[in-house]
């Protein structure tokens, strides 16, 4: 029995399964405005991570999927890419301890 489309939209089978669950989303595109200074682009200045969030995965890349398009890793042989999955767990590690020292911080306040 094939999949339909709607069916295949609400499992979230378009994506890379790194980014099927919200809070992986939410992670990906908080490294994305800590790396790339969004802000400070000329055409970007009023996007803030979860409006980036929200346009490229709800509206995009759901878009682009109802037409039979879909995000995929390159298969291209003999390049080094950065790993997406070390990036995001590093980001939230060096969150949580700038979170943790200005706890540590205040309580000795």
């Amino acid at each position: 029995m094939s999949m339909k489309l709607e069916e295949w939209l609400a499992s979230a089978k378009h994506l890379p399964e790194g980014l099927r669950d919200f809070h992986a989303q939410k992670d990906v595109f908080k490294l994305i405005h800590e790396k790339l200074n969004v802000e400070g682009h000329y055409l970007c200045k009023d996007v803030n991570w979860i409006a980036g969030q929200c346009y490229v995965i709800d509206i995009f890349l759901w878009f682009m999927a109802r037409r039979g398009y879909t995000l995929q890793r390159t298969r291209k042989q003999g390049i080094e890419f950065n790993s997406l999955i070390e990036d995001v767990d590093k980001a939230n590690k060096t969150r949580s301890m700038m979170f943790a020292n200005a706890l540590t911080a205040r309580s000795g306040e």
